[in-house]
């Protein structure tokens, strides 16, 4: 395995953090959305900055913490939370274009019906959370994750309360015209408003998402970071340890997908930060065992803890570093794109359950990771043979689970809420009008042409209109 890079060539991936500078292409796709008239948005830097450029309102910009507790947004400021995370959408979907598609798992089947229940049912759940802990208490739980590792309060979850939620589950509900462009503004607010404040409590920096900031997710605090750093080891590329830890990650990162149904849901990267001798460092949490899922049960059994964390220290002049993105699904991605030759140090973690307390985290040491690796093979092994037994209609729900249930679990189970979600609102339960749509969207290829067609594309987010009401939702049910 080598190096894409030149000889001699020397990292200038730090050139893109210059507010002057538009970064990379990292593909030759271009978005259009609701900007028909306009020239069409590129990825990466240069597509925030003009979608910041067109907002027609400041909640693009570095928002304040009096912004974020305020009740809901206006009109103008929907519209362009609307526009950009339709964009950003795209922006992370094309990077990972073939993933959408599993032999085994329906899983287009399964988002669609997801996204759309999110719409419907989770403004009541992110109300009922509000009013237990407060604005203040939704602020807190986002900073929790500054010093915490092996969280699913990660960029992706709270990512997907607006991406997926609101923008998808809008999105596929206009596409299937069962809502109109002006209804569900009250929900479509609680949604949002949710995931800001989550996002600004961990971020603290005044910025939502990591696309704002460079596609940087530096969120852990300085004196708990270091407690990770100072436990990575020396690798060097070829060696045995060096393959150890690889091919750890590589298996680790595939049960967690599997385990989260073909989804990224399992896997959580923060970072780049910038260590004092020029490297840097990514942590990676990896999810092989949500004790939520009834399927995960093949994961205890072969005594895997909740979650992994590594901690992979990269030579960026070794590679010729030229930008590195960790964009909003927690994926990091880089140009030129294989670092893995480039990891010079890592460590490994385990925290045994979601709650196990920060002090009580295992260390696992580069040579002990074999035992860990034949746990990790076992589980994923039992866990395809039941998959494979599921019927059609098996996999769609539980995929579904997964995305409505699991997007959601780890921000009401911190704070307490989610056996009352479960219990008192029925959250487990499924709309009746989602289950009518199971049918509906396996009809003129719905889930597999109009779905990547008007969500992924960008095409089908319509703004919030003139005469759309801040207070209304939907009233009524005539055609």
């Amino acid at each position: 395995m080598t190096i894409e890079a030149e000889v001699g060539k020397r990292a200038t991936y730090k050139d893109r953090y210059k507010e002057e500078d538009d970064g990379l292409r990292f593909q030759d796709l271009e978005f259009v959305g609701n900007f028909i008239d306009l020239p069409p948005l590129k990825d990466g830097i240069l597509g925030d900055k003009v979608q910041k450029e067109r907002a027609q309102s400041k909640v693009l910009e570095r928002v304040t913490k009096d912004d974020v507790l305020k009740d809901q947004f206006t009109i103008p400021e929907l519209n362009d939370l609307n526009n950009y995370l339709a964009w950003n959408v795209w922006d992370v979907l094309v990077m990972r274009a073939t993933e959408g598609v599993s032999g085994m798992i329906p899983r287009q089947e399964y988002e669609i019906l997801a996204f759309m229940h999110e719409f419907y049912r989770w403004p009541e759940f992110l109300r009922m959370t509000t009013d237990e802990v407060g604005a203040q208490g939704i602020l807190d739980i986002g900073a929790q994750s500054r010093r915490e590792i092996g969280t699913k309060v990660n960029g992706v979850h709270d990512w997907c309360i607006g991406a997926v939620g609101f923008g998808m589950g809008r999105c596929g509900l206009l596409a299937l015209d069962a809502i109109k462009p002006n209804d569900y503004v009250e929900e479509s607010n609680e949604i949002l408003k949710f995931m800001q404040r989550v996002l600004y409590g961990k971020r603290q920096d005044g910025f939502i998402l990591n696309s704002q900031d460079r596609y940087r997710a530096r969120i852990h605090d300085t004196d708990f970071l270091q407690t990770i750093i100072d436990q990575i080891e020396p690798l060097e590329e070829g060696s045995p340890r060096h393959e150890q830890f690889t091919r750890f990650n590589a298996a680790a990162e595939l049960l967690a997908f599997l385990d989260h149904f073909d989804c990224r849901l399992g896997l959580g990267d923060t970072g780049p930060y910038e260590l004092p001798n020029g490297n840097i460092v990514i942590i990676r949490d990896l999810f092989v065992n949500e004790e939520e899922y009834h399927w995960s049960d093949v994961c205890g059994d072969a005594g895997l803890p909740h979650a992994y964390t590594l901690a992979i220290e990269i030579d960026p002049n070794a590679m010729g570093l030229a930008e590195i993105r960790v964009n909003d699904i927690s994926t990091t991605f880089t140009r030129p794109k294989n670092y893995i030759p480039a990891i010079v140090g890592g460590a490994v973690f385990a925290r045994e359950k979601w709650d196990t307390p920060m002090a009580n985290i295992q260390t696992i040491k580069i040579q002990d990771l074999p035992a860990q690796l034949a746990k990790v093979q076992q589980a994923t092994i039992k866990l395809y043979t039941k998959m494979s037994k599921m019927s059609k209609r098996e996999l769609i729900w539980a995929g579904h689970d997964v995305y409505y249930q699991g997007m959601i679990l780890p921000h009401l189970r911190r704070a307490g809420t989610w056996d009352k979600a479960v219990q008192d609102l029925q959250l487990k339960e499924v709309d009746q009008r989602i289950a009518n749509y199971y049918y509906d969207i396996q009809k003129r290829g719905f889930a597999q042409e109009t779905v990547p067609q008007k969500i992924f594309s960008g095409a089908g987010y319509l703004p919030f209109g003139e005469k759309a009401d801040i207070r209304a939702s939907k009233a009524s049910w005539l055609f």
